[in-house]
């Protein structure tokens, strides 16, 4: 298996591992853990030289004052709970590979006609990289990194009753619909997924129209699938934080409480944001007479949109 994975064959225990890079050992397990790994037991050698080379570089960055020990555990966290939702992913493909095969999944993964792990891995390198300059790019050139901007979460009405109802192949391509939509929609009105949970998407945009029409858009598109439960979103405009490639402050919990009080198949927007709106063209927007108590932002008048052509508004 390590082999499979490009790593040196394991020879070292966790002590060694501290003392070859030049780290308290209590460093390299508060580390470890943060990545989401299972502590291992004192006599058990499952680390390699690779280990120990990663250690070093940490430390070697903590030393120079490069970063602070409180960013490492940081990214750690996240990088952490990425990658093992990723190799989730990948895994649930490589058996449906296997399965196609007639093979196990370690036969899948070693197959003789190409690279799977290598292919996966310089995909990994190759988004990462694509990602990290489109980044650089925007806070450089732009100078947004805590800042005004749009923030939006879209949610699939009703997705508790769907669970209950569908089996979980059912339920798998529901998922899988929701997630291919959001990621195209959002990525094409310039905004960014910050983050899916489940049966919600969280995004972020550099204007509010952009956000807006992502969720006119996303009601669109997920009318077409009937199986899929109708969208309801909401948006907000405000200062926003960025911490670890997540967003946070009143404008997320905003954004957050409209989603909750937002019909099917309509965005919510405060009222006191209508008025930045630029485009109103393909928009049926309706002032909703009533005023909603929302948890941590008071009593708010809202502005339900929907796409133009649907006539139920």
């Amino acid at each position: 298996v390590y082999r499979l994975v490009k790593m040196p064959p394991p020879h070292l225990r966790r002590e060694q591992v501290a003392a070859l890079a030049g780290v308290d050992s209590e460093d390299s397990v508060r580390w470890w853990r943060a990545m989401g790994f299972p502590e291992v037991p004192d006599d058990e050698a499952i680390f390699t030289d690779t280990d120990v080379e990663m250690v070093a570089r940490l430390r070697e960055l903590l030393d120079e004052g490069v970063v602070a020990d409180a960013d490492v555990l940081r990214l750690a966290r996240l990088m952490g709970s990425s990658f093992s939702r990723l190799v989730d992913a990948q895994l649930a493909i490589v058996d449906d590979l296997a399965r196609s095969q007639g093979a196990d999944r370690l036969a899948a993964l070693s197959n003789d006609g190409g690279d799977v792990v290598g292919t996966i891995e310089a995909t990994m390198v190759y988004v990462w990289r694509r990602h990290m300059l489109a980044a650089l790019v925007d806070r450089l050139w732009f100078d947004r990194d805590d800042l005004e901007q749009a923030v939006g979460f879209a949610d699939l009405s009703g997705f508790s009753r769907v669970t209950k109802e569908v089996t979980a192949e059912e339920l798998t391509r529901i998922i899988e619909a929701f997630e291919a939509v959001a990621y195209d929609v959002i990525s094409g009105h310039q905004a960014r997924v910050v983050k899916l949970l489940g049966d919600e998407v969280m995004f972020v945009a550099p204007e509010l129209d952009d956000a807006v029409a992502v969720g006119v858009e996303l009601i669109s598109r997920l009318q077409a699938i009937e199986e899929v439960p109708p969208v309801h979103c909401g948006v907000a405009w405000g200062p926003t934080v960025t911490v670890g490639g997540d967003v946070f402050g009143p404008t997320v919990n905003l954004a957050s409480r409209l989603t909750g009080v937002a019909r099917p198949d309509t965005v919510a927007l405060g009222r006191d944001d209508e008025a930045r709106l630029a485009s109103r063209a393909g928009l049926h927007i309706r002032r909703v007479r009533r005023l909603y108590d929302l948890k941590g932002v008071g009593r708010t008048s809202i502005t339900s949109i929907r796409p133009a052509a649907d006539e139920a508004a």
